[in-house]
């Protein structure tokens, strides 16, 4: 899942470093799924950056791989405090490169601190002047504790940040719960997010893979007890579909608009746009994040289908203002 093929298909991949974010809340199990992936890479594998809220690290050395060391920075959360460090980072990795010091790296995986929003990791990606133009966001993956990922959720605005940035959610641990809790779980991730791939992980292994379309067979609103904390209060998920081609400039500045006004309160905007004249276009928002439109190369079904995440807004008035954009084109 975290080496694979990239979640979305940026054209830039050839030329471009595939950056995978893997976030989760403290104790949700990343340097266990980690440690199990790269092992399964074998080498050289990707390049890795360990980020630790305490000064104290200790994962380097779990994911030590023959000559290849993490990069570590510690001491505060990537998102924040370290964010000039983890950009370091990232060039000193080109630098290597470029001084043939070290080889190149086509993937690199940044496991962030517990406590990490993805949102600016992504942003410093995607909009500082050198690294916009060697590394590309593949994906942000979470880790999802199957025994305490919904308290957590509830409790730690964080935690649901975490989750509604989300390419693909790893829920770990389903060793150590019932079988029927694992389905719980897995409802209330694709009613939070429901563009996410979902997969069921134990002991750094894949179990299962999760379509989409089998959470939604099973029916959703299925709630785990005292899981209707404040946090979860508020959040929307709206599914904009259309069958028609949709003009690019119209749709540009409604979501233009929309973030303008709203952009806190827009967690996360995913899809794939039918636009008309061009054909299909992925399209990518974490929180107020908009990463560069890419072309779509592979066949994909006409239409356009849009997942809009959004806090304290009115679903129904949000989707009657796309309509209207709609129109003008």
């Amino acid at each position: 899942m975290l080496l694979g093929a990239p979640g979305r298909p940026p054209a830039a991949a050839v030329s471009r470093r595939a950056v995978t974010v893997l976030s989760g809340f403290l104790g949700s199990g990343k340097t266990t799924l980690l440690r199990g992936e790269l092992g399964r890479a074998g080498a050289p594998g990707p390049a890795v950056i360990l980020n630790d809220f305490g000064a104290t690290m200790v994962d380097d050395g779990l994911l030590l791989r023959s000559a290849d060391a993490p990069i570590v920075i510690s001491g505060g959360c990537a998102c924040c405090t370290r964010r000039e460090d983890l950009a370091k980072a990232l060039a000193g990795l080109l630098d290597a490169e470029q001084r043939g010091a070290a080889p190149r790296r086509d993937q690199v995986v940044i496991e962030t601190s517990g406590l990490s929003d993805p949102g600016p990791i992504a942003f410093t990606i995607a909009n500082d002047p050198v690294l916009r133009h060697h590394y590309a966001l593949a994906r942000v993956c979470v880790t999802v504790d199957a025994m305490t990922g919904i308290g957590a959720a509830e409790q730690h605005e964080v935690a649901l940040r975490q989750l509604l940035a989300a390419d693909e959610v790893l829920i770990t641990k389903a060793d150590l719960v019932e079988p029927e809790r694992v389905e719980v779980l897995l409802r209330w991730v694709h009613d939070l997010n429901p563009s996410a791939r979902v997969a069921v992980t134990a002991q750094g292994d894949v179990l299962r893979t999760v379509p989409a379309a089998e959470v939604r067979a099973a029916g959703s609103g299925s709630r785990a007890p005292g899981d209707e904390g404040a946090h979860l209060r508020g959040i929307s998920t709206l599914e904009l579909t259309t069958r028609e081609p949709l003009d690019w400039q119209a749709f540009s500045v409604w979501l233009s608009l929309l973030l303008h006004r709203h952009g806190p309160d827009v967690l996360r905007v995913k899809g794939v746009l039918d636009v008309r004249g061009t054909g299909p276009v992925a399209l990518n928002a974490v929180q107020h994040v908009v990463h560069r439109p890419e072309h779509v190369a592979q066949p994909m079904p006409p239409g356009t289908r849009l997942v809009v995440i959004v806090r304290d807004l009115d679903p129904e008035q949000l989707e009657r203002s796309f309509r209207a954009f709609l129109t003008i084109g």
